[in-house]
């Protein structure tokens, strides 16, 4: 089962959340966002718009140097109602409408995203990467502990081929993000978000040769900063 779930419209296109099952599940819109019911998982999706706030907030005594235009945000409550083994996952795509739309990864400590750009406007989506989740996954913090070795920095290989990668349970495509949602039983949770932020292309005050940052900050929040942002404390 392939079913979009929300979208949001930017200078380079439509991004659309999408969740793909192999198990009927349906869609109730709620007072937060949606809820997704099937045999397996109980979901919560909040939906909110704040965040280019937060920014403008932080950054006042910058002269509004990272002030974005537009953002999204999507926070995913997955709860496993039972032990089978089911696969389910999310992504967050943009689909270009034009032809100079290019895209790169543009990661940073505890961030993954993605920069998408057609030299006049970006988008950045982003997410929490694997070294965070692990850290979540340690404290059982909406992250089964049991997956903690699994996330993060992980050795690959053998002998002479060994070698470090990052793993996270979310990937970057060229143009978002997509999670694939670890086998779960029952009765564990699983927390992970997207951000998204839209800007005209403009140049970093401090460095003219570079362009601004301010949407890969916009969409570099934790889940301790996005709920305490959200007062959703009471939710978690």
């Amino acid at each position: 089962m392939i079913m979009r779930i929300s979208n949001f419209l930017t200078n380079l296109g439509e991004i659309s959340l999408n969740f793909q099952s192999d198990e009927e599940v349906k869609i109730i819109t709620s007072e937060l966002g949606y809820n997704l019911l099937s045999n397996s998982f109980k979901i919560e999706i909040i939906e909110f718009y704040d965040v280019k706030n937060w920014l403008d907030e932080l950054k006042k005594e910058e002269f509004n140097q990272f002030k974005v235009e537009k953002t999204i945000g999507w926070i995913f409550k997955i709860h496993k109602l039972n032990d089978a083994k089911k696969t389910l996952s999310f992504d967050c795509i943009l689909s270009p409408n034009n032809s100079k739309v290019t895209s790169e990864p543009d990661t940073g400590e505890h961030l993954d995203s993605v920069w998408i750009d057609d030299e006049k406007n970006v988008v950045s989506i982003g997410t929490e990467d694997g070294e965070i989740m692990k850290i979540r996954a340690k404290n059982n913090d909406w992250m089964p502990n049991r997956l903690k070795d699994n996330l993060g920095i992980v050795k690959s290989g053998f002998f002479l081929s060994k070698r470090y990668v990052e793993k996270s349970i979310t990937k970057i495509l060229p143009f978002g993000l997509k999670t694939e949602v670890p086998q779960l039983f029952k009765d564990e949770n699983l927390y992970f978000h997207y951000l998204i932020a839209t800007n005209k292309l403009k140049k970093n005050y401090d460095h003219p040769d570079e362009y601004s940052i301010a949407t890969h900050l916009a969409v570099d929040y934790s889940k301790r900063i996005l709920i305490e942002k959200l007062n959703l404390k009471d939710h978690f």
